[in-house]
């Protein structure tokens, strides 16, 4: 997969979206699925499974988002813990067509009870978690 490029494209335009430096990470996590399974890890980034996730036990993963039509790449960032979404859209030559950034309402999602489970073993006592259950088979 000729991923690469676009992956560090993306991450240049998300580091330079955050506002402070403390807000870096030293290595960003992203949580692996089937759209990014062929891109490698490398010093600045891994990607892992929900059970890496839940036992690094760190909110702070993105979720990556890869779509490769024929005429266009669309490759998407989302962060559980802000809730800022970052989507850029290049056609076949590399050249940038589209950009955007949103805070969007997350949905449920297989990393949205990951990031919930997380948040639910650091901060016990922040709300009733019985309240909001999370569904069995979502952590595996």
């Amino acid at each position: 997969m000729k991923y690469s490029p676009y992956i560090i494209i993306m991450l240049l335009f998300f580091l330079m979206s955050c506002t402070k430096k403390k807000d870096l990470p030293k290595k960003i996590i992203f949580y692996r699925e089937e759209n990014n399974k062929g891109i490698k890890d490398t010093k600045n980034y891994i990607f892992l499974d929900a059970k890496g996730l839940l036992d690094q036990n760190d909110e702070n993963f993105l979720s990556l988002y890869i779509k490769d039509d024929e005429q266009i790449k669309t490759v998407g960032f989302l962060s559980f813990k802000t809730g800022k979404g970052l989507t850029r859209v290049f056609d076949n030559n590399g050249k940038l067509i589209s950009k955007k950034m949103v805070q969007t309402k997350l949905q449920e999602s297989k990393p949205y009870y990951i990031y919930y489970e997380i948040v639910k073993r650091k901060y016990p006592n922040y709300m009733n978690w019985k309240l909001f259950p999370i569904p069995k088979d979502s952590l595996k």
